[in-house]
């Protein structure tokens, strides 16, 4: 801008000394025209400024940890009479985190043109990059003078972690563990006198309180009710995410972990619940997983959290939620990624 400023009266003092040295008519409509240029590129320009429009939409909503994203930024020029010469500032960052690669995005669009830029960056820790447009510079005719519009168009990328199977041992007292649910296995009896399993004919050692009298006065047989077992939630994975222990580092850290352990108990067959607190709204928030797909929406949800400032209001929650409702067994993941089973490091995890 300096430089253009600079050239612009240069050449502006080059045509004023011409002017007074010879008379020449096509020496003052130069004279004039550069006197004049000042306005009528402001006046262009603040038209022009209008007339260019961002479009992010070709920016991918989800992205895998380790592999390159690419993302198209489009610039459209909605004046089908004059081309529009810009330059725009892109930026790309991990929400939360310290670190931006910029990137300036040049051209010239045609009248009614548009123009797509693919910015290409690997992904290397999963969570939420931003990908904000900031601003644009619009050129007047010569490109001597410009005016800076403010955009600030975010879009996201959810950068999804790897899941990993870990190492994890079912014990036999969660595998029959009841909690309480609305849902009960098909395959599997339990002593859930809610729900019934199943009819069947009456066995010694069976007890009077399960006989079905009305059925058995019907068949004139015994017959007895075998109960459901519910498929409730065992395990609780609470994601405890505090300010103190925020980075991009950890959070990363952190979404890989509960990732990796809820695949893995997903495919070992136990249904489990992850719950994190929620300040803004000043609620424990809670996913039931019971499969892959579940599994996969519970982090894309994660991936929202912020982090914790008031411990004791979280804490308190935390028991308001929970009050009465048991588990086998409580993984606690901290900011780090950290794991700890009922409050204890371990060396191999058994739930």
């Amino acid at each position: 801008m300096i430089r253009r400023t600079a050239g612009y009266f240069a050449a502006l003092l080059v045509t004023a000394y011409l002017f007074f040295m010879y008379d020449n008519t096509v020496l003052s409509g130069i004279l004039v025209l550069c006197l004049f240029y000042p306005l009528l590129s402001a006046v262009s320009l603040v038209m022009a400024g209008r007339k260019a429009v961002p479009d992010l939409c070709r920016v991918p909503p989800v992205g895998e940890m380790g592999k390159q994203v690419k993302a198209g930024i489009s610039v459209k020029n909605v004046s089908p009479y004059r081309s529009l010469r810009y330059e725009a500032l892109l930026s790309v960052k991990n929400r939360g985190g310290k670190r931006y690669r910029k990137k300036r995005l040049r051209g010239v669009l045609a009248p009614d043109g548009k123009e797509t830029v693919w910015c290409v960056f690997e992904a290397h820790r999963c969570g939420i990059v931003e990908i904000c447009l900031e601003s644009i510079k619009i050129y007047d005719f010569l490109g001597i003078f410009y005016r800076k519009v403010k955009w600030n168009r975010t879009a996201q990328v959810k950068i999804m972690p790897e899941f990993r199977l870990m190492p994890l041992e079912v014990t036999r007292k969660t595998r029959e563990f009841q909690a309480e649910a609305q849902e009960f296995s098909q395959r599997r009896r339990g002593d859930d006198p809610s729900e019934i399993y199943q009819v069947r004919e009456y066995r010694e050692k069976d007890s009077l309180k399960d006989i079905h009298w009305k059925l058995s006065a019907r068949e004139e047989e015994l017959m007895v009710k075998e109960r459901s077992f519910p498929l409730g939630c065992v395990v609780l994975i609470y994601i405890d995410y505090r300010k103190e222990e925020q980075s991009e580092e950890g959070f990363s850290h952190l979404l890989e972990t509960v990732a990796s352990l809820s695949i893995t108990l997903v495919e070992e067959k136990c249904i489990h619940m992850a719950a994190w607190y929620e300040e803004k709204n000043e609620r424990i928030v809670r996913w039931r997983v019971s499969g892959e797909e579940s599994a996969y929406d519970m982090i894309w949800n994660l991936m929202e959290m912020e982090p914790c400032r008031n411990v004791q209001k979280a804490a308190v929650c935390y028991d308001d939620t929970f009050r009465g409702q048991e588990f086998s067994s409580i993984i606690t993941v901290d900011g780090r990624g950290k794991m700890k089973k009922d409050g204890e490091m371990f060396d191999f995890l058994r739930v």
